[in-house]
């Protein structure tokens, strides 16, 4: 600690100690002040009390020795006795007169026997009455007190008033009572206080001492210090409070620890979340720029865990991320490069300085089965990819969940920073740019960002902002291609097919954006065009007097949606048009990815007369037993067969007729499509095949050009049948 926070924390612990102690000494110079006050109008009204008792005694012992010899003796003698009372210094006056007014003595030989014009009212009342009168006023007390003649009057007569003395005696003033009282208490007093002081003092101490030990703790506390206890001594006051700080700083443990883990764990895998991990890395890239160094980001991504969810439940899913995060987790923590982190020893790495953050690895879930690894300190490219390597070939074996054994595979997207990026942003998006083209490039494998992924992203960001204009402003149109039966040549049906005339660009064929709009969820208001237009198409057929079939390509994304079969039904009414002409076109691998859904949608549709085709049979890994429990109506054959029919392999025939002679035994109709040569026809025809379609045909038309090619084929068909 400083010498300035030493200087601080004193002082503070030193005012407490004088505020405490000036308080107690407050009070007992207030109740002492009090007690003085009240004792000191106390002996002022007693002095006073004295005083006077004093003058009316002195007045009288005057007056009565007077009396006794009033008659016997001299005037000058008379003057004598009152100028030695004068010499006391309380006394400011004294006179002598008689009932007569004859003579007037003052205790001064100068002014005897000089009757004054104007007598005292208090004599004249004295003698009248002849009794003592007396005065009090603020600064004397003036006392008359008559001589009365007893000798002279008779038994039972009343005396005669023979003079009156008055005595003018100094009444003293406040400070000349308050003065001298003063001085006495407080040569009494102050010892006391003294005394009361050190015993105040020593008190003081030992309820400041504890205090005090309390004010550090709370310091230590507000700097971050939670384990820090207070000690509860002195008074069983000071204990209690003492408990009551100690159970206070452990519910706002308990709060701390509970809002950290809201904030920063994963509820389901107790991994760190999205949050923390962003703290990390953004230290992480601090570090490597200082340092010039290289880490690495990986973006771990499940492949196959919607079709888990979607099967077993969200709960079921919950458990296979919890395994598949211990699992990695293991992985990470045994590797030779890195270590790991857990959830649990988060908190004490984010209460570190991050200027010493830990070369360990953080593991973190983003979200849903999203995950990330951070290597903040990497020395090639190639730790990263063993990492990587570890973590595919771990997740190989399968997850045992409910007594079920799953198998899943994992995508990794790697990017390293500095080099792609600087912020947690732009390193976060690059790995997942590597994870989806680790996808796009079969899945369960890993892949560094590189500019290329970079380019390909913008151009898809613009490719998605230009459908969704697209959408609005009708750049959008259908594309017809014919379906021929090969024995009559005559058209039989049409695929429609989504083009999009871009207003820059031109034409652009599906491959270049369909993929785009199942990404980012275009796919569903896409589809959902392509069937109302196609029924509008129908419609219009109709009105023409022509009865052709449309078949339409669903999306996985349409399809697996639970109204899917009732946006069909809504089309239908709405644009009027024949159930029956519409065919539906889904590929082996929707069917089969949720095998009960596709079932309750196409019995739902095909009751009102709607055809199923599935698409590009042969290339999935179709489970026969199931698929033949689906009501498809038509099967068609993928284009990788029909080339395979002209070319080396010898067995491609033998593909087909069995692909042909399955269709036929379970009363499917068969399509072949992408027929571009009479090779290809020729050899179709022999397999058993009767309907085709492809360029030796027809190449796809809008429709107006398929109108008149439409005509024309008709034409030629009734010159044939002339």
């Amino acid at each position: 600690m400083s010498l300035q926070a030493k200087t601080k924390r004193l002082s503070v612990f030193s005012g407490l100690h004088f505020r405490f102690l000036g308080l107690v000494a407050g009070i007992a110079v207030l109740l002492m002040t009090a007690q003085l006050a009240t004792d000191t109008i106390s002996e002022m009204n007693k002095t006073k009390a004295n005083r006077y008792k004093e003058a009316l005694g002195v007045t009288n012992v005057i007056a009565r020795s007077l009396e006794k010899q009033f008659w016997d003796i001299d005037v000058d003698d008379i003057e004598q006795i009152l100028a030695s009372v004068l010499e006391r210094s309380d006394i400011l006056q004294l006179t002598l007169v008689d009932v007569n007014k004859t003579f007037w003595l003052d205790g001064d030989v100068v002014s005897s026997l000089i009757i004054p014009s104007e007598h005292s009212p208090l004599q004249t009342r004295a003698m009248e009455t002849g009794k003592t009168a007396f005065e009090v006023s603020e600064n004397k007390i003036e006392v008359a007190e008559p001589l009365m003649d007893t000798a002279s009057s008779g038994f039972g007569a009343k005396p005669q008033v023979m003079a009156a003395v008055t005595i003018s005696f100094h009444n003293p003033g406040l400070m000349e009572v308050l003065v001298p009282i003063l001085k006495s208490k407080i040569y009494s007093v102050i010892p006391i206080l003294l005394f009361g002081l050190l015993i105040a003092a020593k008190m003081v101490s030992q309820i400041t001492a504890p205090l005090r030990g309390l004010s550090q703790t709370a310091q230590a506390i507000a700097a971050g210090d939670l384990d820090r206890e207070a000690e509860g001594k002195g008074a069983i006051e000071i204990r209690q409070l003492a408990d009551s700080f100690n159970q206070m700083v452990a519910t706002i443990r308990q709060n701390i620890a509970q809002i950290y883990e809201l904030a920063y764990v994963d509820k389901i895998t107790r991994l760190p979340n999205r949050e923390f991990f962003k703290r990390e890395l953004t230290a992480a890239v601090s570090k490597v720029l200082r340092n010039k160094a290289s880490g690495a980001l990986l973006f771990v991504d499940l492949d196959g865990f919607k079709r888990v969810n979607d099967t077993f439940g969200h709960e079921f899913g919950d458990k296979l991320l919890s395994q598949f995060a211990d699992r990695i987790g293991e992985v990470v923590r045994n590797g030779d490069q890195i270590s790991f982190d857990a959830a649990q020893e988060a908190h004490e790495l984010a209460s570190k300085d991050s200027q010493k953050q830990s070369k360990a690895s953080t593991f973190a879930r983003l979200g849903g089965d999203e995950f990330t690894i951070l290597l903040p300190e990497i020395r090639e490219e190639t730790d990263a990819a063993a990492v990587a390597r570890r973590i595919i070939a771990s997740v190989s074996a399968p997850f045992e969940i409910d007594g079920k054994e799953i198998m899943v595979g994992t995508s990794i997207g790697i990017s390293t920073f500095p080099r792609d990026g600087q912020d947690y942003q732009s390193i976060l998006k690059h790995a997942d740019m590597a994870m989806y083209q680790a996808k796009d490039e079969g899945k369960n494998t890993y892949r560094f960002f590189s500019a290329e992924l970079n380019e390909q992203a913008s151009n898809k960001l613009e490719v998605e902002s230009d459908l969704r204009k697209a959408l609005v402003n009708g750049e959008l149109s259908l594309f017809y291609q014919p379906k021929i039966d090969s024995h009559t040549n005559s058209v039989v049906s049409l695929e429609a097919l989504i083009r999009w005339h871009h207003p820059e660009k031109g034409m652009i064929n599906p491959g270049a954006f369909i993929s785009i709009a199942e990404d980012c969820g275009l796919i569903l208001p896409l589809g959902e065009y392509v069937i109302e237009t196609a029924c509008e198409q129908l419609v219009a057929f109709a009105k023409q007097g022509r009865s052709l079939p449309i078949a339409v390509n669903v999306s996985i994304q349409q399809f697996e949606k639970e109204d899917f079969s009732d946006i069909v039904i809504a089309i239908l009414k709405r644009t009027d048009a024949n159930p029956r002409l519409l065919e539906l076109e889904i590929t082996e691998s929707m069917a089969m990815n949720n095998p009960d859904i596709a079932l309750t949608h196409i019995q739902i549709l095909k009751e009102i007369g709607v055809r199923f085709a599935i698409d590009d049979f042969g290339t999935g890994y179709s489970n026969l037993a199931q698929l033949s429990r689906i009501p498809f109506d038509v099967f068609k054959i993928d284009c990788s067969f029909v080339n395979a029919l002209c070319g080396d392999d010898k067995n491609g025939e033998a593909i087909v007729r069995t692909i042909i002679a399955l269709a036929h035994s379970l009363n499917y109709e068969t399509v072949a499509k992408g027929v571009e040569t009479q090779e290809q026809l020729d050899a179709l025809k022999k397999a058993g095949c009767r309907i085709m379609q492809g360029f030796l045909f027809a190449k796809p038309m809008n429709i107006d050009n398929l109108n008149g090619w439409l005509g024309e084929a008709e034409a030629l068909s009734q010159k044939a049948v002339a």
